[in-house]
């Protein structure tokens, strides 16, 4: 009689246990990290020197026309208070005048993915400190257009991509989920959130996710789908899903994506986030326990946090992490 050792006996549960392969993971079969507060001169001194490390997400906060200045302004307080370059060319992305609008940070970005087109995904997360402000021409639409004339129409992943021949984007993550991270190779995906400044404004009720939500809809019932290149993203860790009363009804199928506080996340208990289908910004990693540094972590640590929130369905995990060899990283 042949003898089963304990090493054949647990092989073989090994491989009972084991999940299938997935050769060609989607883009949120995967975990990557993000890089808080990006376009800051404390962060780099340059937002060339962010990008050039290759994150799977950058930051950036925007004011909209802030005391009738006309502009989308880049800063953590009202004013362009940032590290992007005036520079017009690669090579002077480390030199020139330094706090531009959004338009010139985007032309930073889009110099620096022309030099590496081949780039891994890169989510481009936006607050909009204070909201937007439609009817002084500074809306959604007008955030889309200045997309389309800066990063380029054709390098964002935009929701009519993700679309496809599905009725919403809902049913298409849910059928599809979202594509291969090699298929997404070269693009850029928008997110826009509610602004810490707008959700403390009495006379402002109409947050970014639900005018983002909204145009949408209004895109797509006019055919009109293909000028539309942001997502809303949905701010607030939440036990179940966060697609209710305003944000759900008609504006559910069109929410795809959600951010919110890792710590949060990770009490809730349970597998990958809604099924882990959908795209989920997880902020503040560092503080997930085990804690970790939250600037300069031994990369070992910081990779290991990232598994551990991947494990829960963590798209992007951010932090104020720096390091080229922590930012770049990225687990199935």
């Amino acid at each position: 009689m042949k003898r089963i050792t304990a090493a054949v006996v647990a092989a073989a549960l090994l491989i009972a246990v084991a999940p299938p392969a997935q050769a060609t993971p989607t883009a949120t079969g995967t975990t990557a990290v993000g890089l808080h507060n990006s376009y800051t001169q404390a962060t780099a001194p340059w937002l060339v020197d962010v990008l050039d490390r290759n994150p799977g997400m950058i930051e950036i906060d925007v004011w909209t026309n802030f005391l009738f200045t006309n502009d989308f302004q880049v800063g953590h307080d009202p004013g362009n208070a940032n590290n992007c370059s005036s520079s017009t060319t690669y090579e002077g992305l480390r030199s020139g005048s330094r706090n531009q609008n959004l338009a010139g940070c985007l032309r930073n970005v889009r110099l620096w993915h022309d030099r590496n087109p081949n780039h891994a995904p890169m989510v481009l997360k936006v607050e909009m400190k204070n909201g937007f402000d439609g009817r002084a021409g500074f809306g959604v639409p007008q955030f889309d257009t200045l997309l389309a004339n800066t990063l380029g129409a054709g390098n964002v992943f935009s929701p009519a991509n993700l679309k496809g021949g599905h009725a919403d984007l809902d049913t298409a993550v849910r059928a599809s989920g979202w594509p291969s991270r090699s298929a997404l190779t070269g693009k850029f995906i928008v997110i826009l959130e509610n602004g810490t400044f707008e959700l403390g404004n009495p006379f402002d009720t109409y947050d970014t996710d639900l005018e983002v939500a909204d145009r949408l809809i209004a895109a797509n019932s006019s055919g009109t789908l293909s000028s539309a290149l942001s997502f809303p993203a949905i701010n607030g860790a939440s036990a179940t899903d966060p697609r209710t009363g305003d944000r759900g009804g008609a504006r559910k199928p069109w929410m795809v994506a959600f951010d919110g506080n890792a710590s949060a996340f990770a009490g809730f208990g349970g597998g990958p986030y809604l099924g882990g289908k959908y795209l989920v910004v997880m902020t503040d990693a560092h503080n997930v326990p085990p804690a970790v540094d939250s600037r300069d972590p031994a990369p070992a640590d910081a990779w290991a946090k990232v598994r551990q929130l991947g494990g829960i369905g963590a798209t992007i995990v951010s932090s104020d992490w720096t390091s080229a060899e922590v930012l770049s990283y990225t687990t199935t």
